[in-house]
């Protein structure tokens, strides 16, 4: 594969990344502002908070994964392993916490989706290498994110 079809089928993978990231971004959106702040006011405020979180780091970091600044392409592989992070401790944590309904479980799977994609796309990037690093590290950070969360008492 050339360079040039590398980087356009990495510009591609990177897109289904994004629109992945801002799908399961909108869902917590959906449960902190329905489900939570304007809703039935029965979630804990600290849900709330880890919602609007996962919400906002989804968001930036798909967002700056895309951004087309050629200065920011040596950062692309700390951004998907910080992106197969937030996704690893929002799938701990869900299942972790153990309040499992449809909505939670689609956004697993788009999670699950975007760890792959993510991946692959850094596959395609840098190498397979680079890829299992990638995938490793970001799923260690994870665990120390979900371990974190824990610690400091913020999942029951």
């Amino acid at each position: 594969m050339s360079a040039i079809e590398s980087r356009s089928s990495s510009g591609i993978l990177r897109i289904g990344a994004l629109i992945l990231a801002l799908a399961t971004a909108g869902i917590h959106l959906y449960l902190f502002l329905i489900e939570g702040f304007l809703g039935s006011a029965t979630m804990l405020p600290i849900y709330q908070l880890l919602f609007v979180g996962n919400f906002l780091t989804y968001t930036t970091l798909a967002i700056v994964l895309n951004l087309p600044v050629p200065s920011l392409a040596r950062y692309r592989p700390v951004v998907r392993a910080l992106l197969i992070a937030v996704a690893v401790a929002s799938i701990i944590s869900y299942f972790y916490v153990g309040v499992t309904d449809t909505t939670g479980d689609v956004t697993k799977i788009i999670e699950v989706l975007l760890i792959s994609l993510l991946t692959v796309d850094a596959g395609v990037a840098r190498g397979m290498a680079s890829a299992a690093a990638q995938l490793v590290i970001g799923a260690a950070a994870g665990i120390v994110m979900f371990l974190t969360l824990l610690v400091l008492g913020l999942l029951p």
